[in-house]
């Protein structure tokens, strides 16, 4: 009879401990790597030369207001005190280009950035005033939006050859 007692006592004691472990909650993973980062701030020191160049050529007496890279899109973000926002590739090319809401871009960062016959099709058009951004994409596209109703952006390729007008 001992036996038999000592017998439920230890299944009643193995049951009551594996309740009270199952209630417990569990611990939370404490990650203690900053894990993959997508973005982050920029030292606008370490721009490239290109970069302080072309910001002074076309935005004289801007400054940067704020810089950030992007790792895995390879690029760097600049926004000027002017409203300006830049996006410039590893090497200081620019690759993006967008004036503040209800602006448009300086005529002369216009033609910089597209082909004599992208630009002269803006000029046709009467848009090369009214260029509000200017993206190129993948160096094979470049989209240019510009301040009309809908269809607003001009799709060329990177020779200037004119593909579409989309919205």
């Amino acid at each position: 009879m001992k036996t038999t007692k000592k017998f439920i006592f230890a299944a009643a004691a193995a049951m009551f401990a594996s309740v009270a472990v199952a209630q417990v909650p569990p611990r939370p993973i404490e990650i203690t790597t900053p894990g993959i980062v997508v973005a982050g701030s920029y030292d606008k020191a370490k721009l490239p030369k290109e970069a302080h160049e072309f910001i002074a050529k076309y935005f004289p007496g801007a400054t940067v207001v704020k810089c950030e890279q992007y790792y895995a899109k390879g690029k760097v973000s600049v926004e000027l005190n002017t409203g300006v926002d830049i996006d410039f590739d590893m090497k200081g090319n620019p690759v993006e280009v967008e004036a503040p809401d209800r602006a448009a871009l300086p005529r002369e960062v216009v033609k910089k950035l597209l082909h004599d016959t992208a630009f002269a099709r803006l000029i046709a058009d009467g848009y090369a005033d009214k260029v509000e951004s200017i993206e190129i994409k993948r160096g094979r596209v470049v989209e240019v939006s510009v301040d009309k109703r809908d269809p607003d952006t001009y799709i060329f390729d990177i020779n200037g050859l004119f593909i579409a007008l989309e919205d």
